[in-house]
């Protein structure tokens, strides 16, 4: 495990740099430039993006000379000038310049830079800068979590009945969407509401301040939760995959919740899935 005075600078570092992203996405509002897809017409890329990506990298490597990365859009590492990492480094910074593009695209006031820095494949340090809002959710392993400088926890809800829950859909339309869907209809009937903004980040975060009682979603990558698992198991939160195996850089299916109602919701997908 790393020292408390490292993870105190990587923390400092990891703030630092998002805040340089969230103002390139601010500074680019508007401006898009040339829109591409990735995977499908869904997954947009934005020249927004890799301009965040290089502020983002360019912060941290400005900081830390032998910075490692892993970031969501692969030119990033050339013009950054920056190397890239595995999952499984030593030490790794997972990026994610623009958490939420399709809202960003639109205009739609949720969107987040996310900056993880995973040490021998754990998440020590976590930031997540929802931009729009102005909201930094900062936290490091065995130092808390905060929103904009205040003590955060999640909440203490016991039954999903009594529960908001937030979940998002996949850009694959098929296969995880028709996973997805059942499981969204039996939790619908079940719980107090849902929402859905577009941004992992920011939902894995809104469990970790107390706004939402619990988070589930298929089909993420490291770089959408890396920094929210940190900030959730610093409030209080249990973080598993659908089948409730403890969470690695690989778990793509998230289930996130005080430990009481985590195991209400993930038994509720089990039974769906079962089906």
């Amino acid at each position: 495990m790393l020292e408390g005075s490292a993870v105190d600078l990587y923390l400092e570092t990891a703030i630092a740099a998002a805040r340089a992203g969230g103002a390139t996405l601010n500074a680019r509002a508007g401006d898009l430039g040339r829109v591409r897809t990735k995977s499908n017409r869904l997954d947009m890329v934005t020249e927004a993006d890799i301009a965040s990506g290089v502020a983002v990298c360019s912060a941290i490597a400005e900081r830390l000379e032998q910075a490692r990365f892993v970031v969501e859009e692969p030119e990033v590492y050339d013009l950054a000038g920056v190397s890239r990492g595995s999952l499984h480094d030593a030490d790794v910074w997972v990026i994610d310049p623009l958490d939420g593009t399709t809202s960003y695209v639109h205009g739609y006031p949720c969107y987040s830079v996310s900056v993880a820095l995973l040490h021998a494949g754990e998440p020590v340090v976590g930031v997540v800068y929802n931009v729009p809002a102005d909201e930094l959710i900062a936290a490091s392993v065995d130092g808390g979590v905060t929103l904009n400088g205040v003590r955060t926890a999640c909440t203490g809800t016991g039954a999903i009945a009594d529960a908001l829950i937030i979940t998002g859909f996949p850009y694959d339309r098929d296969g995880l969407l028709m996973q997805q869907l059942p499981v969204f209809s039996e939790v619908m009937r079940t719980v107090h509401g849902i929402r859905r903004d577009g941004s992992a980040a920011i939902d894995c975060c809104h469990v970790a301040t107390g706004r939402a009682d619990a988070f589930w979603e298929f089909g993420l990558q490291p770089w959408d939760t890396a920094a929210g698992i940190v900030a959730l198991r610093e409030a209080g939160a249990i973080i598993t995959d659908h089948e409730g195996h403890d969470w690695t850089p690989e778990t793509q299916h998230v289930v996130a919740g005080n430990p009481e109602l985590h195991a209400e919701l993930l038994e509720l997908i089990k039974r769906v899935r079962e089906r």
